[in-house]
């Protein structure tokens, strides 16, 4: 256990600097990262290029996610010196002006949209600085859109976390559609919760009773996403849920809105200028494009396989092996790049305009880049910590052993957790499955538990875990302009994790 509690010091060196002692992330990052390579290299006896392999590693993934929140943010800022973003929320008015009902239809059913066909961060980074410009404040922005990005996740980028996150593991179609049901069951019910939650933190400092009026609409919302969700989860399986859910959510929740229903008087639909149709229409083909485009790339096999066939290594660096590639037109960010570019041939946009775009893109993104490229340096000096000269296990194959350990037969209770603790240091609910999957089945073997509700747990877990991950918050306050607040944002959503953990793992004692 000695090497359970080392580990976690760069995890405990980071929770007490950003929420004990309010430091900005861009000096905590940097500290538990150099506490991460001290104790690889002093207690794991990690070689110099495994060391420098990381650091390889770390610099594909970082061009990777600052080429998502940059290209993301330069789409946007390109529509609002375009004015089309203004007659895009002149529409959204029409709905209604309440801020609570924007963070249902952006913080929730939008973000569970966008998650289900990418995933990668990328919901939070567009969901944030929406809701900044329709009025809300950064801070709440940010958890809002953070905190919305929780259940769709276990089944986002078509399903990813489940095909890629539990192979290799030798587990039957049947354990894992298990799996996949209990996880819907649960993850969407519990999703009632947090649009309960994300209703608070909307209202937060607002008039007396703001939130309590609204927790009707906050329920139904909830239920718009959780339905179908649970149903196409069941029916059709995990590439799906998220998709369907968002889509649907974002139309009840509109359709609900319009007509006030749900709805306290005041904070109904007022009267406003008459839309412009065509305008609102021209405007939203950018994110028509990005999104068709998108659906085909996660839903048709074969174009799937060739467009994430398509790869850029890096396997020629003098003395370094990295494993990291780039899928140039899988990822995300090509997705945004056609956005882009769509909207600068529809618009006719000009040097200047792009220029003012940029500018405003890079004030956004640039301290959020130095809080990224020490976490994602440290989250790759993690995953490649199996390459030791001590024989040891990875590190978080450490933690893990650690947990489950310390816990025992109430290992049930804290299931989820392992999961959630996955996503905080990777930002990847993919990469927690990856990590702990063959952990969580062992031990559920080990107990006599049932394989699918560890395995569902787990899932449930790894999509929370992502609320609290330094590189999302990072990425969504780096889009948002909401600098050096991290810690604010990790005492907001560190609730719901601990809420939504907690109950799955009640829920399933009773399943």
């Amino acid at each position: 256990m000695t090497l359970f509690w080392v580990t976690l010091v760069p995890f405990a060196l980071l929770f007490v600097l950003l929420v004990f002692l309010r430091r900005p992330a861009y000096e905590a990052a940097p500290l538990a990262w150099l506490a991460t390579l001290l104790i690889g290299l002093f207690v794991w006896q990690l070689p110099g290029m495994v060391v420098a392999t990381s650091l390889a590693n770390a610099g594909v993934v970082f061009l990777e996610v600052m080429l998502i929140i940059t290209v993301a943010l330069l789409m946007l800022n390109v529509l609002i010196r375009t004015g089309h973003l203004d007659t895009i929320q002149c529409a959204i008015a029409r709905i209604s002006d309440d801020r609570r009902v924007l963070a249902m239809l952006l913080g929730w059913g939008l973000v569970g949209f966008v998650e289900g066909i990418a995933g990668f961060g990328t919901p939070a980074v567009l969901a944030a600085p929406l809701l900044v410009y329709f009025g809300l404040p950064p801070l709440k922005a940010v958890a809002i859109a953070l905190i919305g990005n929780s259940t769709a996740v276990p089944f986002g980028a078509a399903g990813t976390p489940v095909v890629i996150g539990f192979s290799g593991l030798g587990l039957s179609e049947d354990t894992i559609g298990q799996a996949v049901f209990q996880t819907a069951a649960i993850h969407g019910t519990l999703g009632v919760f947090i649009t309960v939650f994300i209703a608070w933190v909307a209202t937060l400092g607002e008039e007396k009773g703001r939130f309590r009026e609204f927790i009707p609409f906050a329920v139904f919302s909830g239920l718009a996403f959780g339905l179908p969700y649970f149903l196409v989860a069941w029916l059709v399986g995990p590439e799906l849920p998220a998709i369907i859910g968002g889509v649907t959510a974002m139309a009840l929740i509109a359709w609900a809105a319009h007509r006030s229903w749900l709805l306290p008087v005041r904070g109904g639909r007022e009267a406003a200028d008459p839309v412009d149709t065509r305008g609102v229409l021209r405007g939203l083909v950018p994110f028509f494009v990005m999104a068709v485009a998108l659906i085909l790339s996660r839903t048709v096999a074969p174009l799937r396989e060739w467009l994430a066939g398509v790869e850029i290594g890096f396997a020629g660096l003098p003395g370094v092996s990295p494993d990291q590639t780039l899928q140039p037109l899988f990822t995300p960010y090509f997705y945004f790049l056609l956005a882009l570019i769509t909207a600068m041939f529809l618009f006719r946009v000009d040097r200047a305009t792009l220029g003012g775009a940029a500018v405003a893109t890079w004030q956004r993104v640039r301290i959020a880049a130095i809080v990224l490229v020490f976490i994602i340096s440290l989250t790759q000096l993690l995953l490649i910590s199996a390459d030791n000269g001590a024989g040891l296990p990875s590190m978080p194959q450490v933690l893990g052993q650690g947990l489950a350990e310390l816990l025992g037969g109430g290992f049930v209770l804290f299931s989820a957790f392992v999961g959630a603790l996955g996503s905080f240091m990777t930002g990847s609910a993919t990469v927690s499955n990856l990590l702990f999957t063959g952990l969580q089945v062992d031990t559920a073997k080990a107990l006599g538990l049932a394989v699918p509700s560890i395995l569902a747990l787990q899932l449930i877990g790894a999509g929370v875990g992502n609320m609290i991950s330094l590189q999302n918050i990072a990425m969504a306050a780096g889009a948002a302009g909401l600098e050096a607040r991290e810690g604010q944002v990790i005492r907001e959503t560190i609730i719901p994790v601990l809420v939504v953990c907690t109950s799955a793992g009640l829920l399933m004692l009773v399943w």
